[in-house]
């Protein structure tokens, strides 16, 4: 046993050679629980062991004894069982006897860890509080009040079974939730009845009014009162009106309204008189039906539970004796009444005999017809069926059959836009004349289709299509384009004409208005035009020709813009065209004769202006001119004149 969690002392780890303690699980005001097994049965139970604190309590002692008689004597699907309960005998560490009970045991939450996590709708409050309910009417018509019904003493299975459990014990006071002072203030302050506040008996009552705090909570997520204090929660439930649940949290359906404000009333008598009725009108309001107070005072106070010795009792009037068969009259009387003088009275009598019959009858009729005529307007319809219909039609068809009628719209692949696709409540389900049905109508196919004509349009106008499509924009990117002017659009992703749901987004792609130079060198003139003015680039070319010795005559070895530049769309590109050098004619070198004279010519004698220039025409001759010209610009040779 060394595998289990050590114990208090004073309490055994095996308790009736039958119940083996393996850990704590709960711990309340006056008594713990723990998990334990059953050997004899084979099974896991908890076990519920009074405080050695309270056990000194004869108040606390009796409230636990009561609790086991009581539930022992109960046995429902929504109340945890009691298996057991027994003494454990005084020990040096424990100087009181320490009442015990073997319960069944239950895995699962709290209502008030559910309430908590906040997953609890309107129609799984209604399940929950039906199983509360349910567990009530079999502890009442056993004549046990719980007296502190809360989300607390309310478990939850995993598979969403309600167990009620705790009865008759109630929390240790403090000041956040509970009150015990008296033997008359029993429960928690937040779920109090009023009569509980104010320390009156209490009855059956009591647990349908706790319930209706209960459900409030599970609607709202908040207790119907709240205050600093217990004594300032219970003074709002004596004196205070709730909240209406729709008020409270927008969310709720009115129609749990009047239910709830009925089931807190202050008086009793004006409350749900058994707790089914109760769960009844919240399943009714969960299918739509409202709940309405009957015209017609009706009794349905179940006969179980204790009164208040205050409460009026009434009984029939005693008949008077009489030896005398009470339809038959005497044969003396008879005689009597056969005398003259009472002809006209026993005349009168039959009349107003046959009167009151006749007005019993017809009053009897008019009740039946009024029963009838209530009955049939309150008798529940099936709702038609209006798939594919028109909205018009469909509506009036609802109507006719005496439904409201609340239009919504929704998508549908299979109806066409404006027919109408289902009803909630779906078709053939029964309920209440006058309820709401609400009325589907398609939207068409949630597909939507983007447009492929947004190509060479303006950014404004691509939006205002996309929106006319169902369809938003997303981002907008640019990229390069040849022909799409600047912040036009080129494209979209997803792509022009590709299908999408509605309210995508749609990525809009604009024009920059540039075009990025293809690379035009290394290849042909005619290549290069061509692939200059594909319908990729469009741009324009001029070819020039430029000599050189570097490349072989006609290559295209540069251009301007260079490749992968971004240009304006339709612009120039210069290529240069490689042309072959001139030769270059060498000048000889002129030999001087022997028999040379300085010629008398008068032209062959340098003049002055000559002097002034000879310069360089004295340099322009032979070899020193050659070598003057070597590194010079050889695109553009120049010969001059040689003298022989």
């Amino acid at each position: 046993m060394s595998e289990f969690e050590p114990l208090p002392a004073g309490l055994p780890r095996l308790i009736n050679e039958r119940y083996e303690i393996e850990s704590l699980i709960g711990r309340g005001g006056m008594a713990d629980v723990y998990l334990a097994t059953d050997h004899v049965l084979a099974r896991q139970v908890a076990v519920k062991v009074l405080r050695q604190d309270t056990a000194g309590n004869p108040m606390v002692v009796n409230r636990f004894r009561r609790e086991a008689k009581a539930v022992a004597g109960l046995s429902h699907p929504n109340i945890v069982a009691v298996y057991d309960t027994g003494l454990l005998p005084a020990t040096d560490q424990s100087a009181e006897a320490l009442p015990f009970m073997v319960m069944e045991y239950v895995t699962g939450r709290t209502l008030k860890q559910v309430i908590a996590d906040g997953d609890v709708d309107d129609h799984h409050a209604v399940e929950l509080i039906r199983g509360v309910c349910s567990a009530l009417d079999h502890s009442h018509s056993k004549n046990v009040v719980h007296r502190d019904i809360k989300p607390a003493n309310v478990m939850v299975t995993e598979s969403g079974h309600v167990k009620l459990m705790d009865f008759g014990i109630a929390q240790a006071l403090d000041n956040s939730a509970t009150m015990t002072q008296t033997a008359a203030v029993v429960g928690t302050a937040q779920y109090f009845s009023p009569e509980q506040a104010r320390g009156e008996q209490v009855d059956y009552r009591t647990d349908i009014y706790s319930a209706g705090c209960l459900f409030y909570e599970l609607l709202t997520h908040k207790p119907p009162f709240t205050g600093d204090s217990p004594v300032s929660v219970a003074y709002q439930h004596v004196g205070e009106a709730p909240v209406p649940p729709s008020e409270a949290n927008p969310d709720i359906n009115p129609i749990y309204d009047p239910i709830v404000l009925k089931v807190l009333s202050k008086d009793r008598d004006e409350r749900f008189q058994s707790a089914g009725a109760f769960a009844d009108a919240l399943e009714d309001a969960s299918r739509g039906v409202e709940f309405h107070e009957s015209t017609v005072p009706t009794y349905t106070m179940p006969i179980y539970g204790t009164h208040d010795s205050t409460e009026t009792l009434y009984a029939a009037e005693p008949a008077p004796l009489t030896n005398e068969h009470p339809v038959f009259a005497t044969r003396s009387e008879a005689r009597a009444n056969d005398q003259p003088g009472h002809k006209t009275n026993r005349g009168l009598i039959v009349l107003l005999t046959i009167i009151a019959l006749l007005a019993v009858g017809i009053a009897s009729f008019l009740v039946i017809r009024s029963i009838q005529a209530d009955q049939e307007r309150k008798a529940p319809v099936a709702v038609p069926s209006v798939l594919n219909m028109s909205e018009q039609d469909a509506t009036s068809l609802l109507r006719n059959a005496t439904f409201n009628v609340s239009v919504k719209h929704e998508f549908s692949d299979e109806v066409d836009e404006g027919n109408a696709t289902r009803t909630d409540p779906v078709t053939g389900q029964e309920i209440a004349k006058e309820s709401t049905v609400d009325l589907y109508i398609s939207d068409g196919s949630e597909q939507r289709t983007i447009p492929k004509n947004l190509e060479n349009q303006s950014e404004t106008a691509a939006r205002d299509a996309l929106r006319q499509a169902g369809l938003e924009v997303g981002e907008v990117s640019r990229e390069n384009s040849a022909t799409i002017p600047t912040d036009w659009v080129i494209g979209t992703s997803p792509e022009l004409g590709a299908k999408v749901k509605a309210g995508s987004k749609v990525d809009l792609i604009l024009s920059t208005g540039q075009v990025t130079v293809p690379a035009a060198t290394n290849m042909s003139q005619d290549e290069a035009t061509k692939a200059l003015a594909a319908e990729d680039f469009q741009l324009k070319v001029q070819f020039i020709d430029v000599e050189t010795d570097d490349h072989e005559p006609g290559t295209l070895f540069a251009q301007d813009p260079a490749a992968g530049t971004d240009v304006e769309q339709g612009s120039l590109v210069k290529i240069s065209v490689a042309k072959e050098k001139p030769e270059q004619t060498p000048t000889p070198t002129p030999t001087p004769s022997p028999s040379a004279t300085v010629s008398e010519d008068p032209q062959d004698q340098p003049s002055a202006s000559d002097d002034d220039n000879g310069k360089g025409n004295g340099g322009n001759n032979g070899n020193n001119s050659n070598s003057s010209n070597n590194g010079r610009d050889r695109t553009r040779p120049t010969t001059g004149p040689q003298t022989e």
